[in-house]
């Protein structure tokens, strides 16, 4: 088995608000297992240098997009849910319009064809989360 890299081992972090732990050099680094951080780097309480780290709050969720596909699908809302409302639009049509020719035998095949739809809905959910969360994290980070 190969040894695990560097990166991977657990590091401790570094003392708070100035406290001396056991590991800290006079230099203004600290040391401890083989973790060095940098004489310049910031400390806890102190501003960081360099760009900013953003968590994007408020994604899609794969999840709940599932969940209203299964309980409320034939309305269309999982097409709302993923910005896509021209679609949860003629989800809506095709549903209202299928049960209302089925007496015409015409209205199976319309059923048919939104029930098709919902089975593709099952594997685009996933790369459509993702395409809105990406498109998000693109804008929040100014992309």
């Amino acid at each position: 088995m190969t040894q695990e890299p560097e990166y991977y081992k657990p590091q401790p972090l570094p003392p708070r608000d100035g406290a001396r732990a056991g590991g800290h050099q006079p230099n203004g680094g600290y040391r401890q297992g083989g973790f060095q951080q940098n004489p310049g780097a910031s400390q806890w309480g102190q501003p960081r240098q360099g760009p900013a780290v953003v968590n994007v709050v408020g994604g899609k969720s794969a999840l709940l997009s599932y969940v209203l596909w299964f309980f409320l699908g034939w309305l269309g809302v999982h097409k709302f849910y993923l910005q896509q409302p021209f679609q949860g639009i003629f989800y809506v049509l095709l549903w209202a319009i299928g049960w209302f020719t089925t007496p015409i035998i015409i209205g199976w095949f319309i059923l048919g064809l939104w029930g098709l739809l919902m089975i593709i809905d099952l594997f685009l959910i996933p790369l459509r989360v993702a395409q809105l969360n990406a498109r998000l994290a693109r804008r929040v980070n100014g992309y």
